[in-house]
């Protein structure tokens, strides 16, 4: 499973087309991989928007080639942080860190 969720992944990434990912509304752990996937990634500056790996709570490694993505994207310490922690991460601050290329108002991802 682990070894298919990357093959999609990767063809994603590999994309010839910019695939962009407008992420309104939670987006936590494959979510994340998913969008980490893709070229370019906005996030809305709703209050339910959130970015994670909630999956280490529970003793589960990001599957999905997560732990790959996330360093190119945020750095090694930021990730290590998301990745041994599993907190969440606001639109704001994935802005700061690099995982979102742009925030947006709600309103405008629709």
């Amino acid at each position: 499973l682990s070894k298919d969720g990357q093959k999609a992944l990767d063809r994603l990434a590999n994309s010839r087309k910019p695939i962009v990912a407008a992420i309104n509304g939670a987006c936590l752990g494959g979510g994340l991989e998913f969008a980490m996937s893709c070229q370019y990634r906005v996030a809305s500056t709703s209050k339910k928007t959130v970015l994670g790996l909630p999956e280490v709570k529970l003793g589960l490694l990001p599957g999905a080639g997560g732990t790959q993505r996330l360093p190119k994207l945020v750095g090694i310490q930021a990730a290590l942080k998301m990745v041994t922690t599993g907190s969440n991460t606001t639109p704001d601050r994935a802005l700061r860190m690099g995982l979102v290329n742009q925030i947006a108002d709600p309103f405008a991802l629709r």
